[in-house]
């Protein structure tokens, strides 16, 4: 029998006879960390602004596509002229690389639609391996001491240089890199090569890059104020003014999207999931006696009181009046009813409302569950409407859950 100075011997000696393990480790850990800085923005920005714009960075499909044919191009024009064997190479990775890309660009979308992470990192390297090759290309090709061949690869380095300042302008690290990678092979290939004027070509390269990076810097600039506004006004469309919790909206997107992951999830389980409808009691009473400046005062404390009464994973939303809906993901229907039971208790409890005593309320709830009682957000909002129709019969101040005999 081990004790325990023996399983912790053994499990040292396990890690030290395995060294590949944690230097693979270790190597994880450099690559998220390299992967962090080449796609955070310039600033320090708000996560939401950050995934928007990583969203952009598999949203090219046309550029690489572009690319890759210029490329094939000029790869072919150098077979012809030189008869040399290294642009068959050349070609080869393109056609390589364009084939990963791709992949890596629909796995990043099926992500996207499953609401699970990307590949990124593996995109951008794919895109930095790309421009690596690119730029040892040019070289050939302006080693080669062929005119021709040194003015197509001059274009296609600008060009590349050019389209990345805009379609690469969410993450300008990674950008100037790609420019990088691209433009200094054919830059020391002008320098050194003997071809008549063609170092005034490779001195002037550094100027148009830093002249490009600038183009880029602004053009960043310009997409974090778009990016900005576009989720401000997203914000303002999705969550109720008065309260500040999300509306109907975002309620119904959230559902779907919830009910679209348990579809995709089912052959493994899924992760079953938990609707509450919930109705305010006596609501009518403060508004009508007190005014509606006591009545907006009590809604937004109710939606103050049950932020806080939920976990961090759940979601509350003020649907309309005072109704409210709270989606509580991976959640039995034991744990539900606990929370349902904490909710109608706090909110039980005496709001002051600025009136001359304190305001006292109810709450009724009702609750759904995914996938027993429907697999729709249409269907699941009916049965959890049921049973909140059930507690109000029942005595109000109580939790229902639907039961299938009930619809």
């Amino acid at each position: 029998m081990q004790d325990g100075t023996d399983v912790v011997a053994t499990s040292q000696g396990e890690r030290l006879s395995d060294p590949t393990k944690v230097l693979g480790s270790s190597l994880s850990r450099q690559a998220a960390r390299l992967f962090d800085w080449f796609s955070t923005p310039l600033e320090d920005e708000a996560k939401a602004v950050r995934s928007r714009f990583l969203e952009t960075t598999y949203d090219r499909k046309f550029a690489i596509l572009f690319a890759s044919l210029s490329v094939l191009v000029l790869a072919g024009t150098t077979i012809v002229l030189t008869g040399a064997w290294w642009p068959w190479v050349w070609i080869a990775a393109e056609l390589v690389l364009l084939a990963v890309r791709f992949m890596l660009i629909i796995r990043c979308e099926l992500a996207r639609l499953h609401g699970e992470n990307p590949p990124l990192g593996a995109l951008m390297t794919a895109g930095g391996a790309w421009s690596a090759v690119f730029g040892l290309g040019c070289f050939g090709c302006i080693a080669s001491e062929n005119l021709v061949l040194s003015v197509l690869a001059g274009l296609n380095v600008a060009g590349v240089v050019g389209v990345v300042s805009s379609r690469n302008a969410a993450t300008p690290r990674y950008a100037i890199l790609v420019m990088l990678l691209v433009s200094l092979p054919f830059m020391a290939g002008a320098l050194l090569s003997p071809q008549p004027g063609m170092w005034v070509v490779g001195l002037q390269m550094p100027f148009y890059v830093a002249g490009i990076i600038g183009v880029l810097v602004h053009n960043h600039a310009i997409s974090v104020r778009m990016i900005r506004a576009e989720l401000d006004n997203r914000d303002l469309a999705v969550r109720d003014a008065l309260t500040g919790l999300p509306n109907r909206i975002l309620m119904q997107e959230e559902l779907h999207r919830m009910c679209g992951q348990l579809a995709a999830q089912a052959a493994n389980g899924g992760k079953p999931f938990v609707v509450l409808s919930m109705d305010l009691d006596g609501f009518k009473y403060i508004n009508d006696n007190h005014g509606h400046t006591a009545g907006d005062r009590l809604l937004r404390l109710v939606g103050e009181r049950l932020r806080k009464t939920f976990r961090s994973t759940d979601m509350v939303f003020r649907i309309g009046g005072d109704e409210f809906v709270v989606l509580l993901p991976a959640t039995s229907e034991i744990e539900a009813a606990h929370l349902a039971k904490r909710a109608i208790e706090t909110i039980s409890e005496p709001f002051d409302i600025d009136v001359a005593a304190a305001a006292y309320i109810g709450l009724s709830v009702g609750s759904a569950r995914a996938p027993v009682d429907g697999d729709t957000a249409e269907l699941l909002l009916t049965c959890s409407d049921l049973a909140l129709y059930e507690a109000k019969r029942a005595g109000k101040g109580r939790h229902r859950a639907h039961l299938p005999s009930a619809s």
